[in-house]
């Protein structure tokens, strides 16, 4: 059965490709107008909404008519938010928030409210988008015989950075008051456009005369920080969470929250899950121990709770008081079935700030920081190092479809090309490596337009030298010579058109134990060929095969896996990330020659029960 709604979204987006947001607007509110025969209408901003003899209106009832889909209000939140450009969302983090999420936050913290104070109290959304949040709120509090006059006017508050959003939020607010009876010529709203991150709120004298907000609720956007705008990264200064690594936008919006909240409030958001391992993250993970607020989380894991996005969540909520970490995991379709005993409750003198928070039970915290405790970190003891990044790997990697003593020969839908050999060098993607049978399967050949001088040291070849002494793949070259010149769109300062993307990685000298930045295993292949390189993916370098069998043996155990799937990143089907970060604080015992010989030489049963021998413990 066909996804009617998507379709109607895709229908719509494209009916709207080429017109302002002011008429995708008025398309949406006079599309759900007509279809539920509301014809007399009072409220000034929803009159100025209504389309008159238009063509795409009639294309697109006839299009909603033909697949019996009547729209709702809820299907006015989504089509607001899917409208907004690709690359609005890309800078300001703009998406749906699916109603079971928005439900459950409110309702969650309405719960810890008695009903009879709610009119009383201050809601906020510091990134309001186009208000589904209000949309969830205003119908609870409606519930309590309030007015929506009144909860517009004195209990909801909201900023967005965009005026569009604003205004569909005041449109999609205005809409709900006229359908659940209450038509007025125009609500006075507390909604603004400006930039969360300078916004004072004191300046507003609602908020300040409460010291703050009683409750904040959102989706706070998720920007990365290579797309945060000038702007915004101009004002990160002001806010000490953002000060180690490199900031996504939705780290500061828990400081802007919990700083507008008066004492006792609570905050409620759908936001990443990642801020309590991260690098970016350990700013805030400090600022929360140094204020012990209290912090409730259920962790989606690998779930993806946004459609069309890889984005890996959790909800938060932070009530301004003093207390403790508790952590549980769930589904985001189950979230009634999560109970009070669910969770884990951890002190913030039991977690590690620095190297992130250890969220789990009591025996598998025992359990990995004696891990970590055991020997050397893998770090320390071993060179890990990422491989080479050409940025536009399928002009210099090839697979030849043959070869002499002088040339390979490379194929592609261009043409055939000679490749001289002295300018090629072998090289793998580990990511694609699962067993050391794979290395010579998936071996590939690398165009290398640089010398390595006496000390290990690269440095490129001239296009001069290039041109003359490997003019064959200097013309294979010059051929894509607009391509490479437009990598990263041309945005990149490179010291040549040829020259790759970055420098690292070009002569790591060593046998290696290859490993990807993701797996469903424990994919570690090891490599007697000192000289070959690698790409995607990463290698732990030593001058010992010895050193690096052993390691391989430990890496493939039981007792390793179980350290990542309780300390790194999951993605979907049971993959975890394998990156340096999440890899680096796994301790390696030290062994006798005999123990080094006994996990040499054991089958796989007997070394998982010395290894958890080892490290002293007892079962996982």
């Amino acid at each position: 059965m066909p996804n009617y709604n998507r379709l109607v979204l895709d229908y719509f987006k494209k009916l709207c490709a080429t017109r302002d947001s002011h008429y995708i607007d008025c398309l949406i509110v006079s599309s759900y107008l007509y279809q539920h025969g509301i014809s007399k209408i009072n409220n000034l901003l929803i009159r100025s909404c209504i389309l008159e003899d238009d063509s795409n209106l009639t294309d697109f009832l006839k299009y909603l008519d033909k697949y019996q889909f009547k729209l709702s209000i809820e299907n006015l939140v989504e089509f607001f938010e899917f409208v907004i450009s690709p690359a609005n969302k890309e800078t300001n983090g703009a998406i749906y928030t699916p109603i079971r999420i928005r439900e459950y936050i409110v309702n969650r913290i309405l719960l810890n409210i008695p009903t009879n104070e709610w009119g009383n109290k201050k809601f906020c959304d510091v990134a309001c988008g186009c208000g589904g949040f209000f949309l969830t709120l205003a119908q609870q509090l409606h519930k309590m015989e309030l007015s929506f006059a009144q909860i517009y006017s004195q209990n909801i508050f909201g900023i967005d950075i965009e005026d569009y959003s604003i205004r569909r939020c005041k449109i999609l607010l205005s809409l709900f008051a006229i359908i659940n009876g209450e038509d007025v010529e125009y609500f006075n709203f507390n909604l603004y456009v400006g930039n969360s991150l300078n916004f004072n709120w004191n300046n507003i004298d609602l908020i300040r005369e409460n010291e703050g907000f009683d409750v904040i609720v959102g989706n706070p956007p998720y920007v990365s920080s290579s797309k945060i705008s000038e702007e915004s990264k101009a004002l990160l200064v002001n806010w000490s969470v953002a000060q180690t690594g490199k900031t996504d936008l939705y780290i500061p919006f828990f400081q802007i929250a919990i700083t507008a909240l008066k004492p006792g409030g609570i905050l409620g958001y759908i936001t990443v899950n990642n801020f309590y391992r991260s690098l970016n993250g350990r700013a805030f993970r400090s600022y929360m121990s140094q204020h012990g607020y209290d912090l409730r989380m259920i962790d989606f894991g690998s779930e993806q709770v946004f459609r069309g996005r890889s984005t890996y969540t959790c909800i938060c909520f932070i009530s301004k008081i003093v207390g403790e970490i508790h952590y549980c995991t769930g589904n985001s379709h189950n979230l009634s079935s999560i109970k009070e005993n669910d969770f884990v409750s951890i002190k913030y003198q039991d977690v590690n700030d620095y190297h992130g928070w250890l969220l789990c039970e009591p025996n598998v915290a025992k359990n990995i920081t004696k891990i970590e405790h055991s020997g050397i970190p893998l770090g320390k003891k071993y060179n890990i190092k990422n491989g080479f990044a050409t940025l536009k790997n399928d002009i210099y990697l090839f697979s030849p479809i043959k070869e002499d003593n002088s040339y390979f020969i490379l194929e592609d839908n261009t043409g055939r090309y000679n490749i001289e050999k002295e300018i090629c060098r072998e090289a793998v993607k580990p990511n694609i490596l699962k067993s050391n049978d794979d290395l010579e399967k998936y071996k590939e050949i690398l165009i290398f337009p640089y010398y390595i001088d006496e000390n290990g040291n690269a440095s490129l070849i001239s296009e001069f030298d290039l041109q003359h002494k490997y003019p064959y793949a200097y013309h294979y070259l010059e051929s894509k010579k607009n391509i490479l010149r437009n990598r990263d769109k041309a945005n990149r300062s490179y010291p040549a058109w040829y020259a790759y993307g970055r420098t690292q990685a070009l002569n790591i000298k060593g046998y290696k134990l290859l490993f990807p930045y993701i797996a469903d295993n424990a994919y570690f292949v090891l490599t007697h060929e000192q000289n070959l390189l690698f790409y995607n993916g990463y290698a732990i370098i030593s001058n010992s095969i010895r050193e690096l069998e052993i390691l391989q043996r430990i890496l493939q155990s039981k007792i390793f896996w179980y350290y990542i799937k309780h300390t790194s990143k999951p993605y979907g089907s049971n993959y975890y990330a394998l990156a340096k970060n999440y890899v680096k604080n796994f301790g390696i015992p030290l062994f006798t020659k005999e123990e080094e010989d006994l996990i040499l030489k054991s089958d796989i049963d007997t070394l998982n029960s010395f290894l958890l021998e080892k490290y002293d413990i007892p079962k996982i």
